[in-house]
């Protein structure tokens, strides 16, 4: 039912640089969302971190933030030698990190205090490939 709400959702907005989903991780994040890109982030170790925001939207209430629910998030590779910025294989194994300083969403860069590794996931280049690893896991 999400995949199709989602669907028809996305077709009123602007078209999703990819989708997101944890299944077999991190159960929160499991349904596809759709990633908009809106940056990139750098901290002292790397500079290839994506800010991205997520449709649906995550719920706060796991993380103790009520009925405020996550919008951004920040996204990297896992491997080494793949980058987000201009993916050319799929699916990209990513770490997935919420934010806890909402000041980060107007600088280039943030430190670990900033930040908060929540699972690992996947990219996939659209909604079909997200949710059918998803169902599978």
């Amino acid at each position: 039912m999400l995949c199709i709400m989602l669907k028809a959702h996305i077709k009123m907005k602007r078209r999703p640089n990819f989708f997101l989903t944890t299944a077999g991780e991190y159960s929160a994040l499991a349904d596809p969302r759709a990633c908009y890109e809106l940056g990139r982030l750098k901290d002292e170790n790397r500079d290839d971190y994506m800010l991205v925001e997520i449709e649906p939207s995550l719920s706060g209430q796991n993380f103790g933030l009520g009925g405020h629910d996550i919008n951004y998030l920040i996204l990297s590779t896992k491997l080494k030698g793949t980058t987000l910025f201009q993916i050319k294989e799929w699916p990209v194994s990513v770490y997935v990190t919420r934010i806890l300083d909402e000041s980060i969403l107007k600088k280039v860069g943030f430190t670990a205090s900033q930040v908060e590794l929540i699972a690992w996931g996947f990219l996939y280049p659209t909604i079909d490939k997200a949710t059918a690893t998803a169902r599978k896991l």
